[in-house]
């Protein structure tokens, strides 16, 4: 870090680099700006406090006007993208999102995360600000009828934090393989170490991409869902270092490193469904484009979206350099401006997560392949084991009491449009279609406006879930195995803390899976479309509140573990809610 400071200690370059991120203002991609800055240039930071809404001036809206008008494209996440330049839709920008993350992103910048640097991670208070942060700026609290007891970013059982987590959270869910004990969370197979054999599930497969000490750790739990055995192996020679039960002292230290895998992976499966809805809601509002009550319904959920997408590009997964040294002088700012993107892009930058990022997105594009060409089968190809055992261990049984609506809910959405008007509805559907067909790098098998809303819904619904588990970067138990080696916190790590928690902030409760709310876009639905929206809406919210009520009854667990189980609690509740579309 050496050649770092020095660069940023003796020129304007850290405050070029981080006005220009400023510029581009998306709040997450400021947060690069705030994360990579903080440790070399706190002075830098103070300008945010002054920059108010300025930091919208140069909105990824704009970006895309600019990216239409000289024929260029978007910067590509993975090589997939849209027909053409002509058929990117009109941003829809919404601040609320923005002034909700400015609100952290500014408390942060005000010297909570420069205020982390170089102190041991022993330390656990040093997360303490963010978390307050957090609870205080999202207004979380608001809805929990205990909060001075209730634990909002967990106890520190780790070990049951992840067997709460994998048992609720689809993200995690869908890392679980069987074995002979029951479930297991195999991250590292010896004889397969680069995860190529085809059996290889999608978790090994991507935590193969991720180098650094300690990621060797596969556990077994038993047929209810309970650690029966850690195995650790070492890095290099791949020989097993060590086996732990549950009851063995060093249980909850290793039961944290799984935790951080698990951020990792459920963060690539997240920015993943970034480009899935970036794609199918572009999709769906320029194919309605003459049919007013489907459009109208289009805007609901391509609101915002395009930004996000380009937050993806811009501080979750770049090209890695191949040798940080490249920013010292006498490269240019812009020149330099990219590589400290790349370097601290979440994923794939060195001082992210760290993973092999041409790896990384081969894995990501058949993924997402995997999704288009098969719509109604999303969950049936995420996950490993038989739904009947994940059932029978309990796992993933709230979620699947939504998931179970999508198919009724797609099939009378679908039909209260096209009764509307079944011309339209089918000049659109029919776009809907050539236009999925027309976009490179995917196979689209969306053959209607069914198929469409149902991989909507099932990744919406997913998505949602990303608020629970990101917190988990604010504990520093989980964070510190960014790199395990190190004493003390570093920029890489304060890098982590803020972007991931950065992503969890601008929620928003009227943007939920089979919401009837017209807030976002200002215009009232068709009469026929609303009604079967707020069916399903009451239906959701009906669930939504047994649930709450259920979980509340033994109130020493809700106290531990609501953080985790309260995603599939009413909008709004501990900072939750199912989410339309990966707006937040």
């Amino acid at each position: 870090d050496t050649s770092i400071i020095f660069l940023f200690n003796t020129s304007n370059s850290s405050n070029y680099i981080f006005q220009h991120q400023m510029r581009l203002s998306s709040p997450l991609i400021l947060a690069a700006a705030i994360s990579s800055s903080t440790a070399f240039a706190p002075s830098a930071l103070t300008s945010r406090q002054s920059s108010g809404s300025a930091t919208r001036t140069f909105s990824a809206a704009v970006r895309l006007k600019a990216e239409k008008e000289n024929g260029r494209r978007l910067p590509p996440v993975l090589p997939v993208d849209l027909p053409s330049s002509d058929d990117i839709p009109k941003d829809i920008d919404y601040p609320f999102v923005a002034q909700r993350v400015d609100l952290f992103l500014q408390g942060m910048s005000g010297g909570a995360a420069a205020a982390m640097f170089g102190k041991p991670k022993s330390d656990k208070t040093t997360t303490i600000p963010a978390k307050t942060l957090i609870v205080r700026t999202q207004k979380i609290a608001a809805q929990i009828p205990n909060a001075s007891e209730y634990k909002f970013f967990g106890n520190g059982d780790h070990s049951s934090n992840l067997e709460y987590l994998l048992k609720t959270n689809p993200f995690m869910a869908t890392a679980l393989t069987e074995c002979d004990s029951g479930f297991e969370l195999r991250a590292f197979d010896k004889d397969d170490p680069k995860a190529e054999d085809p059996s290889a599930s999608l978790f090994r497969q991507i935590l193969s991409c991720l180098g650094g000490a300690n990621r060797r750790v596969n556990i077994r739990f038993d047929a209810k869902m309970s650690i029966h055995e850690i195995r650790v192996y070492e890095e290099n020679t791949r020989k097993l270092l060590k086996r732990i039960n549950r009851n063995d002292k060093e249980v909850d230290r290793w039961a944290s490193s799984a935790l951080f895998n698990l951020s990792y992976y459920a963060s690539c499966v997240h920015a993943n469904i970034h480009v899935l809805h970036y794609i199918l809601t572009a999709a769906l509002d320029e194919s309605s484009r003459d049919f007013g009550a489907m459009n109208e319904w289009a805007k609901f959920y391509a609101t915002n979206i395009p930004d996000k997408y380009l937050e993806v590009s811009m501080v979750l997964i770049r090209d890695q350099p191949n040798n940080i040294l490249n920013i010292l002088p006498p490269l240019s700012p812009d020149t330099s401006c990219d590589v400290v993107h790349d370097t601290y892009a979440l994923l794939t930058g060195s001082a992210g997560y760290g993973a092999d990022g041409e790896m990384l997105r081969s894995i990501l594009e058949k993924l997402l392949n995997v999704w288009t060409s098969d719509p109604t089968n999303y969950l049936e190809n995420m996950l490993n084991v038989p739904k009947e055992k994940m059932m029978e261990a309990g796992v993933l049984t709230e979620f699947m009491k939504h998931h179970d609506m999508i198919p009724d809910f797609a099939r009378d959405v679908a039909e209260a449009l096209k009764d509307t008007d079944g011309d339209k509805f089918g000049i659109a559907e029919d776009r809907l279609k050539v236009y999925l067909n027309r976009c490179s790098g995917i196979t689209s098998g969306i053959a209607s406006l069914e198929n469409w809303i149902e991989l909507m819904a099932v990744t919406g619904i997913v998505h949602g879930t990303t608020l629970s588990y990101s917190r988990l970067l604010a504990d520093a138990d989980v964070l510190r195995w960014r790199d395990i080696r190190i004493d003390t916190w570093q920029s890489p790590d304060i890098n982590i803390h803020v972007k991931v928690l950065a992503t969890i902030c601008g929620m928003d409760e009227h943007r939920h899976v089979m919401s009837s709310s017209t807030d976002v876009v200002g215009e009232k639905y068709d009469e026929k479309l609303h009604a079967v929206l707020e069916t399903y809406e009451q239906k959701s919210n009906a669930l939504k509140e047994a649930y709450k009520n259920k979980i509340m009854e033994d109130m020493d667990e809700f106290n531990n573990y609501g953080w985790i189980l309260s995603d599939f609690c009413p909008n709004g509740f501990d900072g939750k809610q199912l989410t339309v579309t990966t707006y937040i």
